[in-house]
């Protein structure tokens, strides 16, 4: 079950386009992390593992967009 930190990330991130724009810009795990954690959201790298194939994380703005499965997967293991 998602945390509410992690509800709230992805409810946030869809309702705000500046929000959408730092995110996709993340150039791997720990750097999505950190720009969640900084505007406010509480949530860690393992959180995100784990959630990696929820449908919310097929919107057009995250980092690993237009990467495929493999684009996704070394997003995720920082290959």
């Amino acid at each position: 079950m998602k945390s509410p930190a992690l509800r709230q990330f992805l409810q946030a991130v869809a309702a705000d386009p500046a929000l959408q724009a730092r995110i996709g810009a993340a150039s791997d795990l720990a750097q999505l992390v950190q720009r969640a954690q900084a505007a406010g959201f509480a949530i860690t790298a393992r959180e995100l593992q784990l959630y990696a194939h929820d449908e919310a994380f097929t919107a057009p703005w995250w980092p690993w967009t237009g990467g495929g499965r493999a684009g996704r997967t070394a997003f995720f293991r920082g290959q």
